[in-house]
């Protein structure tokens, strides 16, 4: 199968929120670090969209992400072939 959008694994730092109340001097900063796997969909100088789904009947998305560049560590493109997604399931076939 063809796919028109390219699948990419994302590593990115997200940002983190706390609502509680802490002494200034107790705050810390924490990496949060998240990884994401989608259909790159579109890519602005500032920005990049994964989808987790794709329909490509319709050309409807779902679940979009919207990530700033400055938040990605690294991004690795994921080859699906047909031939390679029947040799990486991890069911042995079962589909």
């Amino acid at each position: 199968m063809k796919y028109k959008y390219p699948v990419y694994l994302i590593e990115w730092d997200d940002a983190v929120a706390d609502a509680s109340w802490e002494e200034l001097k107790k705050a810390d900063v924490k990496q949060s670090t998240c990884f994401t796997l989608g259909f790159l969909i579109a890519e602005t100088r500032k920005h990049i969209v994964i989808a987790s789904t794709y329909d490509n009947d319709s050309e409807h998305t779902n679940a979009r992400l919207q990530i700033p560049k400055g938040m990605i560590i690294s991004r690795r493109k994921i080859n699906l072939d047909e031939e390679d997604t029947t040799k990486a399931w991890p069911f042995n076939g079962v589909r």
